[in-house]
């Protein structure tokens, strides 16, 4: 089994490239600088593809902010910037590059511990991330309460974050995203969405797929310019704004128990409407589908053939309901 080689970007100020026959040599460490709150350092370090391309780039940082941007290159870039309220402190931050020579790199970041080194407080130290990497990788990312952003990228990517927040923009491929509490905006995208929160606002803009599926215990979700095919938005205590396009043959529901829910569809397509609420607003015009079910109406065209329509179910248990179909 070959040991694969690990670089500390700590002590490579230089490029430092994944050869899996040789071990890769420390270029001298960076210098530190002094700054209003302790000292910081810079360093740079580059991995190149070796047997494979680089396919995929997971990155767990829980001491700072990620950012990874697509490039047309074929090798990974990284700058990291680490802070800490003392030399000897600054030392004990490690940022870790795993390149396996079959198209992964892992980047880790942590703090060196031992029986005799003192603790450190969390706050007291910082780690910063800015990752360029191929285009065609995908992205596994993590982070605690720094912000965590992706941009242009084209196979993807699973994100997760505590209290940070998660920024995504102009992505192609399917798209996860996790927090606890931090608020996710997520525009530009090409690709199936999946978005969970606990305790955040969640903000959508131009995705396109086959489908979206979006919830939040306790927050807000806004959604524009959304044309997947199957939507499904779900807030606890939360409002929902959804303005999108209306898909032949797609499938919606929008749903909060405690929050207002207003869903606005254009395209000209058909809508069957079932809707549900402590009050419910609807445009006039629509005929009823089922003289036995006066909570199904359908807008845009009595009687079409369902393969033709989209299906939309809105509900608040407790809020208001309100849907408008702009032709």
């Amino acid at each position: 089994m070959r040991i694969l080689p690990v670089l500390f970007v700590a002590l490579a100020a230089a490029a430092a490239h994944a050869d899996p026959d040789a071990a890769p040599a420390p270029a001298p460490k960076p210098a530190a600088h002094k700054s209003a709150d302790g000292v910081f350092e810079r360093a740079q370090v580059e991995v190149g593809p070796a047997r494979k391309p680089i396919a995929s780039v997971t990155i767990d940082n829980p001491l700072g902010d990620v950012k990874v941007i697509g490039h047309d290159g074929k090798s990974v870039q990284i700058v990291a910037v680490k802070r800490a309220p003392d030399d000897d402190t600054l030392d004990r931050l490690r940022v870790s590059l795993v390149p396996d020579p079959d198209g992964a790199v892992k980047i880790i970041t942590a703090v060196d511990g031992g029986r005799e080194a003192p603790p450190v407080a969390r706050g007291a130290v910082r780690i910063d991330l800015e990752v360029r990497a191929p285009r065609g990788a995908k992205v596994d990312a993590r982070v605690h309460h720094g912000k965590l952003e992706l941009d242009d990228m084209d196979a993807g990517a699973e994100l997760d974050a505590i209290d940070g927040a998660i920024t995504v923009d102009n992505v192609q491929g399917p798209v996860s995203t996790h927090s606890v509490a931090g608020d996710q905006t997520l525009k530009t995208i090409f690709g199936a969405v999946d978005a969970q929160a606990v305790t955040a606002d969640l903000a959508l803009d131009t995705v396109r797929g086959d489908h979206l599926v979006a919830a939040v215990h306790k927050g807000r979700i806004e959604g524009h310019h959304v044309s997947s095919r199957h939507v499904e938005l779900r807030t606890t205590r939360g409002d929902i704004i959804l303005d999108g396009t209306a898909v032949a043959g797609g499938d919606l529901v929008v749903a909060s128990l405690r929050g207002d829910v207003s869903v606005t569809l254009r395209g000209g397509v058909p809508v069957r409407v079932r809707a549900t609420g402590a009050h419910v607003s609807l445009p006039s015009g629509g005929a009823p589908v089922d003289a036995r079910d006066p909570s199904e109406t359908e807008f845009g065209g009595a009687g079409t053939d369902p393969a033709h329509t989209a299906a939309l179910e809105i509900q608040s248990r407790f809020g208001t309901v309100s849907f408008a179909l702009l032709q």
